[in-house]
């Protein structure tokens, strides 16, 4: 996982090659220093992505309404017509930006030799303004004409929140690209329909909606993970209220996963002391409370996202997590003692 991430070195030569794939529908051809301005003929193109999935990449890549544009930039006329990705390594070592059009793939990297980072770095706000200049030096104002949309590539209204095909709740919809019988055809569900009490404070399913005396309302549709995220981080969103607590019915939802500790892992603690382990899990919006089970026997009650910790003791370890709907998982671990 941790390759999607960055988490494999690479060099400004490979980096920069296969950016030059997307200037080329998708075919990649290794750099050949000795036959520069001319066509390898013994070299055969590998096909890596679709000419169609190219040009989605490269329409992405070319807004110029994002995070990664250099501060100043916003309106400058000076930003070159060209498709570009930065990036920063971890402990800010490296700072990447790299950029193509229709005849030009130019990488750039700043950083140390030494490999020592610099807090300052940033592809961004160092490397992006460099590759601008770069462009403009030698390809400014080109005639060259941009990328066209291959036959295979259909327009379509999405919703603008999730990128899916609209429901009657999504206001904000714009024109999009997609690939037929490829791209995803579910409908939206950033947002959900909930019965709630008239004060907001309870919320209800089909089996205990009352006769009257209740009110729908659209609710955020966060995953357990977007949940989570929220929580540590301290940010605010709409909650959906507690449910009915006199309902008796169990909910054809997903259990908590428990993320802490790892499933089928071993633990190796120091015989002399008493290390604890944490106990976390991420669980559905409408759940509130959660219960922790050692070995099947009950541990504690907490809240989603309060800490939990317990000390554990050599052997094979069952934990068991249940929230307030009746949904239960396990896992089973291993510890120990040096």
């Amino acid at each position: 996982m941790s390759l999607i991430l960055g988490g494999c070195g690479a060099t400004l030569e490979e980096l920069t090659g296969l950016y030059s794939a997307f200037a080329n529908e998708g075919s990649f051809l290794s750099l050949d220093y000795f036959n520069f301005q001319k066509k390898n003929k013994e070299q055969a193109p590998i096909q890596l992505v679709s000419p169609e999935a190219v040009f989605m990449t490269t329409k992405i890549l070319t807004l110029a309404n994002r995070p990664d544009l250099p501060i100043g930039y916003e309106s400058s006329y000076h930003i070159p017509k060209i498709a570009w990705k930065t990036g920063t390594s971890f402990g800010r070592r490296d700072a990447w930006s790299i950029g193509y059009n229709k005849k030009y793939t130019i990488g750039v990297w700043i950083g140390n030799f030494s490999g020592t980072g610099v807090h300052e770095l940033s592809g961004a706000e160092i490397a992006t303004p460099l590759l601008f200049n770069i462009f403009n030096s030698i390809d400014y104002n080109s005639i060259n004409n941009w990328f066209v949309a291959p036959k295979g590539l259909k327009v379509r209204l999405v919703c603008s929140e999730s990128g899916k095909i609209p429901n009657e709740f999504c206001k904000n919809n714009v024109v999009d690209y997609y690939l037929p019988t490829i791209s995803s055809n579910e409908k939206c569900d950033h947002l959900k329909e909930v019965m709630i009490s008239p004060n907001g404070k309870i919320s209800y399913c089909t089996s205990c909606l009352p006769d009257k005396n209740f009110i729908k309302k659209l609710y955020p549709n966060l995953s357990p993970e977007m949940i989570d995220f929220y929580e540590k981080e301290g940010i605010s969103y709409e909650k959906i209220p507690i449910h009915n607590p006199i309902c008796n019915r169990i909910f054809d939802k997903k259990p908590p996963l428990i993320i802490s500790p790892s499933d089928q892992k071993t633990y190796i603690i120091e015989k002399k002391s008493s290390p604890e382990i944490q106990l976390s899990c991420q669980a559905d919006n409408e759940v509130k409370k959660i219960y922790w089970y050692i070995n099947d026997k009950f541990y504690k009650a907490s809240g989603v996202n309060e800490k939990v910790f317990f000390t554990p003791h050599p052997g094979k370890i069952k934990i068991s997590c249940s929230d307030d709907k009746g949904l239960n998982s396990n896992i089973n671990i291993t510890v120990l003692a040096e």
